[in-house]
């Protein structure tokens, strides 16, 4: 008869463990972010995409990403670095000097954005807000020295090999 109470009770134990399992841990934890820093950066290429399954391994927990065209140039991946933060992607109007507001998303994810068609105007903004504070930025490689250029809030995540200053 004791039996019959121990495997309910064994299974009903079996079935609880499993409610208590954590969370895995994510991907993204492993960006080397510092104090101040919104959002990480990587320069994907010209016009065609590069290295993209380097970053998706090391970084991201899913290679699904949304990709955002404003211009045929250079593709960048960009990671929030907090959930829940809020996007709005800008196209520069290089004639009105105008931002359009394109695309918002109040919970955004790590997405891939191509832009950049001229080298002397950076023709996206992007905007990520979290709780007060927000940062802004417009991704481009600088003229001067060939360096991928996040804005003061991000954190570049490009290899050197794959830094456009180190080509050729």
């Amino acid at each position: 008869m004791k039996k019959l109470y121990l495997l309910p009770l064994l299974l009903l134990l079996g079935l609880c463990t499993g409610c208590t399992e954590q969370p895995q841990a994510s991907k993204q934890d492993a960006i080397p972010f510092q104090e101040g820093q919104y959002y990480a950066v990587a320069y994907l290429g010209y016009q065609q995409i590069e290295d993209l399954d380097d970053y998706t391994a090391q970084y991201l927990d899913s290679d699904q990403l949304p990709v955002h065209y404003i211009s045929s140039g250079d593709f960048y991946l960009v990671i929030p670095r907090y959930a829940g933060m809020e996007l709005s992607l800008y196209r520069n109007d290089m004639e009105t000097m105008d931002p359009v507001l394109l695309y918002e998303d109040p919970d955004c994810k790590p997405f891939i954005l191509q832009c950049n068609a001229s080298d002397i105007f950076a023709d996206a903004t992007i905007r990520l807000s979290y709780g007060e504070e927000t940062a802004e930025f417009s991704p481009f490689i600088s003229l001067k020295d060939g360096t991928v250029d996040v804005g003061e809030q991000g954190l570049l995540l490009t290899k050197p090999a794959d830094n456009p200053s180190q080509d050729g």
